[in-house]
């Protein structure tokens, strides 16, 4: 690998020296106790999360100069495990004449030795209307760029872009063309999937593409293209193989949806194709297969037979998550997402001093036919103590002291009554009966502050209310999904300083949600619901340790 250069632009220059004027500003505190957070300022989508010279790295969407969103930089973490970060400089500044934003992309360890990013240079110029009342003389275009860096320093490819308008099929629009998911298959080539947006309806598509050289791209086909089930433009596409299966993750925006099973607005959407017999060159470095396969047979395999018939499935159904990225190490696919609606976007809190953080890194995986999730393990080094109960609810709510705290690992199994099973059968059969057996428990409770979870056995519909927490923003307070009727239930709640993420029987669904304003006394947690029977596991989680500037 060629040595990089120390050479940074002016634009680099400066968010640098802003970082380190500004980070002591933000005491430990308040910050999250064990969930990533911006250097200051503003965050949004995760980008280029690799392992690279023996650490992870995480990149981000970045303004470091406001709490709001605007020209975008990439914000840098390098953990040891996972679980214990480092802040590291501003990686990359909107600072050549084709960008004024630095959008997202991802990140691998290249064949050189290097490390490789790919991603969108956006470009935008708004309307001059002195010149054209119409508005059409404003520019947007997004191309995609590469850079190398040796884990700390990234110099852009002087060649920039890499990917444009002569690369892109004439039915879609250079104006929506994003966020490349970068890998290198089993034959050596490089593969991107990026979005793009169709002309003829607007609507989003994912595009494969590949390359012999990182330089020189060639459009293979389309994996999937929206028929307008799926909101309207798509973003931040993910593609991995977990178990021989192709998983294509998506970002929706303005999804339009009133099932149960997914969200409305801009939410993300995972589609999962059946499982490849035959893995091919195509596949990742990783992935163990036949040398004598030809990509160009899996190609048919993959976009005619499996992705555009793949089954959809919301991979997160609370207020709170999207752009989520995976990477693939020592035998497991771990995902990070941005724990934020983009359209609570500009409702940062008076006076923050940052806005916006990462979901915990989560392990993905099957359990039959369904796409799970769970907190990575590593979450156990950080438990210091830990509370085990069983209580049998009450018709009245009632807390309990030893199960306070705000940053906490919690895991409940609730089982309903013999009379609450045999109203279900009876319901079933529409027999009326004015009982309800519905188990509550509110978390982050103080006085009238709480976040409230319910779930009705007979129903299976699922409710995180959050209208209760405080927040002085007009911003989603409601879910509602539908878990399914059933006697037990269980429940993982990752509760920090400003945010939750709820794992549903053993991660089969999940729910996340951001906690700006409510108290840091706000640590109680209760339980309700006659006949109910819980078994309870807490455990107090120590802070993570985050290594400044």
């Amino acid at each position: 690998m060629k040595q990089i250069s120390n050479e940074i632009s002016k634009k680099l220059s400066l968010a640098r020296s802003f970082e380190k004027a500004h980070f002591s500003e933000i005491q430990r505190q308040e910050r999250p106790g064990f969930h990533l957070s911006p250097a200051l300022g503003w965050l949004n989508d995760p980008n280029g999360f690799s392992f690279y010279k023996g650490e992870y790295h995480l990149f981000y969407q970045y303004n470091p100069y406001s709490t709001r969103w605007d020209a975008m930089h990439w914000g840098h973490w390098t953990s040891k495990d996972l679980l214990h970060w480092d802040y590291q400089e501003a990686s990359l500044a909107p600072d050549e004449d084709y960008e004024t934003g630095v959008f997202s992309g991802t990140a691998i360890a290249d064949k050189d030795g290097s490390h490789l990013i790919m991603y969108t240079a956006d470009y935008t110029k708004a309307p001059d209307y002195s010149t054209d009342l119409s508005g059409k003389n404003g520019i947007r275009r997004e191309t995609q760029c590469i850079a190398r860096g040796d884990g700390r320093e990234y110099q852009k490819f002087r060649g920039n872009p890499v990917l444009s308008e002569k690369d892109l099929p004439e039915e879609f629009t250079i104006e929506d063309f994003r966020d490349p998911k970068l890998w290198i298959g089993k034959d050596g080539k490089y593969y991107a999937v990026t979005v793009a947006r169709k002309k003829r309806d607007n609507l989003g598509a994912a595009l494969l593409f590949s390359s012999e050289n990182v330089v020189e791209w060639q459009y293979l086909d389309t994996i999937r293209e929206n028929d307008g089930s799926f909101g309207g433009m798509w973003e931040c596409p993910d593609f991995f193989f977990l178990e021989g299966r192709p998983v294509l993750s998506l970002s929706v925006m303005n999804m339009k949806n009133t099932s149960p099973l997914f969200r409305n607005g801009n939410c993300t959407v995972a589609f999962v194709g059946d499982t490849i017999s035959e893995e091919v060159d195509i596949l990742p470095e990783s992935q163990q297969g036949k040398e004598e396969n030809r990509a160009e047979d899996f190609l048919e395999n993959l976009l005619q037979q499996t992705m555009k018939k793949a089954n959809p499935q919301a991979l997160d159904l609370g207020f709170d998550f999207y752009a989520p990225q995976t990477m693939e190490r020592d035998g497991r696919t771990i995902m990070v997402g941005w724990m934020q609606a983009p359209e609570a976007g500009g409702n940062a809190p008076e006076n923050a001093k940052w806005y916006g953080q990462m979901s915990f890194p989560r392990e993905m995986f099957f359990r039959g036919d369904r796409l799970c999730q769970r907190p990575i393990s590593e979450i156990q080094k950080l438990y210091k103590d830990t509370v085990e109960l069983e209580i049998s609810c009450e018709k009245e709510e009632k807390s309990y002291a030893e199960l306070e705290g705000k940053v906490l690992d919690l895991s409940l199994r609730s089982s309903a009554s013999k009379y609450c099973l045999k109203y279900q059968e009876c319901s079933e059969q529409k027999v009326v009966s004015e009982r309800q057996e519905v188990f509550q428990m509110k978390f982050a409770k103080q006085g009238e502050n709480y976040v409230l979870c319910t779930y009705d056995f007979v129903t299976g519909i699922l409710t995180v209310d959050r209208s209760h927490a405080g927040r002085s923003a007009s911003i989603c307070e409601v879910r509602r999904i539908y878990v399914g009727s059933s006697k037990e239930l269980s429940l993982r709640l990752l509760l920090d300083r400003f945010s939750f993420e709820l794992f549903i029987n053993d991660g089969e669904q999940v729910l996340s949600g951001t906690l700006y304003e409510l108290p840091a006394e706000a640590k109680e947690i209760s339980f309700q619901g006659e006949g109910i029977h819980l078994k309870v596991e807490k455990h107090s989680l120590r802070e993570i340790e985050l290594g400044a500037l």
